[in-house]
């Protein structure tokens, strides 16, 4: 059968679905992902000795990622590890590497991760969080730990473009926050694991007030999917080098500069914004030397 009535985006879809696989498709979606160029050439009872399981695990894993059998898996997985060819198996950085290798390596898996997040992210998912942002009454911004970041930059690009957007601080505040938003407003959630207890708590309160609830996030499965009307999960690998969240920062930085482009290029007043706030940015810059010291 030809590649293009597979689903797109096997490695990441594994990815996303990991940490909720029964404990034997764990070890085969595991073995995939270590090692994908070696997988596609072996047998369906070799993967599954290997993982320590049976063939009908194997087969049951590859249904739940919309394939009729492993056979179709196989396809899907050699067509993605060939178009993924040009970059590195790992990118794991070691002690004798170079300050220029560590360079290239960080960059390389920068890019890898961009390349595979995307092949796992719904465009009609992304979509839908549009159209939510777009016709919201108006926006809050949630993020806790590592994604505060993000959801910083969330924050500020939306505000350029005149959407009615709001984000608290920190998790007391942002719980209040929450409790208080009503429906036809949309609270914006940006968690990598979808776990955290202290993001939980808002969702929870969001969810009671009404809000509709839009996720960014790495797994399919969590808390906080569960609690989304929309959920844009963008799957991330993470190399040993790096902490947990570093890949996912720069995924989850481009899927908020996705949005904002979609809703800039709909809002009405979104060129106004831009201009108007690009003035106060003006504004605030040095003209010369003079300037500088005053």
């Amino acid at each position: 059968m030809g590649t293009a009535r597979l689903p797109p985006g096997i490695m990441a879809q594994l990815r996303a679905q990991l940490p909720a696989l029964p404990a034997k498709e764990q070890a085969v979606a595991r073995l995939l992902l270590e090692r994908p160029h070696e997988m596609v050439q072996v047998s369906i009872r070799r993967i599954a000795a290997e993982a320590g399981t049976s063939t009908a695990t194997v087969t049951r894993l590859s249904r739940k990622l919309g394939l009729k059998d492993f056979r179709e898996l196989k396809v899907a997985l050699a067509f993605e590890v060939g178009h993924f060819s040009s970059l590195p198996p790992s990118l794991d950085v070691h002690p004798e590497d170079s300050p220029l290798t560590v360079l290239r390596k960080v960059f390389q898996a920068e890019v890898q991760a961009l390349e595979e997040a995307l092949a796992g992210i719904d465009g009609e998912t992304f979509a839908q969080a549009v159209e939510l942002l777009a016709s919201a009454k108006r926006v809050g911004i949630f993020g806790v730990g590592s994604s505060v970041p993000v959801a910083l930059d969330a924050y500020y690009r939306f505000l350029r473009i005149g959407l009615p957007v709001f984000m608290a601080p920190e998790t007391h505040m942002q719980a209040v926050a929450a409790s208080l938003m009503k429906g036809g407003e949309v609270a914006l959630f940006i968690s990598h694991t979808g776990r955290s207890r202290e993001l939980l708590d808002s969702v929870r309160e969001a969810a009671q007030s009404g809000a509709s609830i839009i996720a960014l996030t790495s797994f399919a499965r969590s808390l906080l999917v569960d609690k989304a009307t929309v959920a844009l999960v963008a799957p991330v690998r993470e190399a040993a080098f790096r902490v947990e969240a570093m890949a996912t920062r720069v995924v989850h930085l481009a899927v908020v500069d996705a949005l904002y482009v979609a809703l800039a290029l709909r809002l009405d007043q979104a060129a106004w914004s831009l201009a108007r706030s690009q003035q106060a940015i003006d504004a605030q810059r040095v003209r010369g030397k003079e300037d500088a010291f005053r």
